[in-house]
C-alpha cells in the first residue's frame, strides 16, 4: 500500500520539478514583458535643454527633455525626463541692412523604456528681429546707418516643442 501511494507522489514531484525549472520562468517572464505598438504621429512634448542661437554651427547636437510620459494602453513607453536629441539644421547670422539671423533645429530621436531609439519628426526655428525698414528709413537720413545689423536669432532654454513619432514601433513594457 505504501508503494502505491509513493509512486504517484514521486511522479507528481518529478512533473512539478520539470514544469518549475523549465517552463514556469519563461511563462512568468512572458507575462511580465508585454509589447505595445507606438504608432506614427504620436505626440512627444519636449523642452529644449540649452539655448540655441544663430551663432551655432550646422550639425551641432541639441538636447531636449521629454515633458510628459508618453503612454500606450496605460503603459509608459517614453518616460518624462528622458533626453531627446536634435540637430542644428540651418543657421544664418544677422547681417547688414537690418537683416535678422535665423536658427533651425531638426528633431532626431528619443530613447524608449526598452532602450530602443524612437525616431522623431518635427523642427523648431527662430528668426531674429528684422530691422530692414528702420535701417532704410534712417539710412536716408544718415548713410552710415545702412550698416545697422538685424537681431540674432535665439531659442531660449525651456522652449517647448511638439515632436511626432516618425514610424510605428513595438516597445517592450513591464
Amino acid at each position: 500500500m505504501k508503494t502505491f501511494r509513493s509512486r504517484p507522489f514521486v511522479l507528481f514531484m518529478l512533473l512539478f520539478s520539470i514544469i518549475t525549472f523549465l517552463e514556469l520562468p519563461d511563462l512568468l517572464y512572458a507575462q511580465s514583458q508585454d509589447k505595445v505598438k507606438l504608432t506614427a504621429g504620436t505626440v512627444v512634448a519636449l523642452s529644449i535643454e540649452n539655448s540655441a542661437n544663430s551663432d551655432a554651427s550646422v550639425g551641432a547636437t541639441v538636447h531636449f527633455r521629454v515633458i510628459r510620459d508618453v503612454t500606450v494602453n496605460d503603459k509608459v513607453v517614453i518616460k518624462s525626463g528622458s533626453i531627446a536629441t536634435g540637430t542644428i539644421s540651418e543657421v544664418s547670422s544677422s547681417g547688414a541692412l537690418g537683416k535678422g539671423g535665423k536658427v533651425a533645429v531638426k528633431l532626431n530621436s528619443v530613447q524608449a523604456v526598452d532602450g530602443q531609439n524612437v525616431y522623431l519628426s518635427g523642427s523648431l526655428d527662430k528668426q531674429g528681429e528684422d530691422k530692414v525698414v528702420l535701417t532704410v528709413i534712417l539710412g536716408l537720413i544718415c548713410l552710415p546707418l545702412l550698416l545697422l545689423n538685424g537681431g540674432d536669432a535665439n531659442i531660449p532654454a525651456g522652449t517647448e516643442v511638439r515632436a511626432y513619432v516618425e514610424q510605428d514601433c513595438q516597445i517592450e513594457v513591464k
